[in-house]
């Protein structure tokens, strides 16, 4: 039996194989071409905020704090920072304490009271500084007399175990004051007794001039013992 060359496939169906194999290669790129602008944008904000990188300006990415949370890394506003529609009140004017001192009546030869304000203190000390400032100041109520004068200054205020008080006061209240017994005693009791009815632990009050001991005032008074609280002298009618 005589043989024959062998067949040759058909050329036709080579060609559209490979034209099926070109098309199937060129399909991703015709889909990639055909995309609208935005749809681009849109996936490259998306990758980008994945990624944690800020998103590219007209992006659809959502800005930190849009949604009212506040941004990472924000300071929370202190408590209380905010506006209440009401002043607030000075924390020095809420911790003051009410004393009462009293001066000389311009009427008659006793004290009359009058209420003051004053800072509390760390120290007993430092409110009797206090008080006896505050009767240097004067009275502010009418018909109350001064009792110091104005120019005398504390130079300093000691209080030993048994409750004895030993105030310093500079020369001035001395030079600086009118002569008589009446004014003395007044004087002498406007301390004693403002020092001694607003801070019990003061018992009694002893006066230093200038540092030193003083046998009187101004020759009446002896300034060398220790005076105690004398609430006969005060009228408490009308402490004001």
């Amino acid at each position: 039996m005589t043989t024959g060359p062998a067949r040759r496939p058909h050329g036709g169906r080579a060609v559209l194989a490979a034209a099926a194999a070109v098309l199937a290669g060129l399909l991703p790129v015709l889909s990639a071409c055909g995309k609208h602008p935005d749809e681009g944008d849109a996936g490259s904000a998306s990758a980008a905020s994945a990624a944690g990188a800020p998103p590219q300006a007209g992006g659809s990415a959502a800005s930190p704090g849009a949604s009212g949370s506040p941004a990472a890394g924000a300071q929370p506003a202190p408590a209380g920072s905010q506006g209440s529609g009401a002043s607030a009140v000075p924390a020095e004017a809420e911790n003051r304490r009410e004393v009462v001192l009293f001066f000389q009546r311009g009427d008659d030869d006793t004290l009359g009271p009058e209420k003051r304000m004053i800072l509390p203190g760390t120290t007993v000390i430092d409110q009797g500084k206090q008080v006896v400032a505050e009767l240097i100041a004067g009275p502010r109520t009418k018909g109350l007399l001064p009792t110091i004068p104005e120019r005398t200054t504390v130079l300093g205020l000691y209080l030993d175990k048994s409750g004895t008080a030993y105030l310093d006061l500079s020369d001035e209240f001395v030079s600086d004051r009118q002569e008589g017994s009446s004014e003395e005693l007044a004087t002498v009791f406007s301390v004693v007794d403002s020092l001694t009815y607003n801070l019990p632990e003061i018992k009694r009050v002893r006066f230093l001039v200038g540092g030193e001991e003083r046998e009187t005032l101004q020759s009446h008074l002896d300034l060398r013992r220790a005076w105690l609280k004398d609430m006969s002298i005060v009228r408490m009618d009308d402490a004001r």
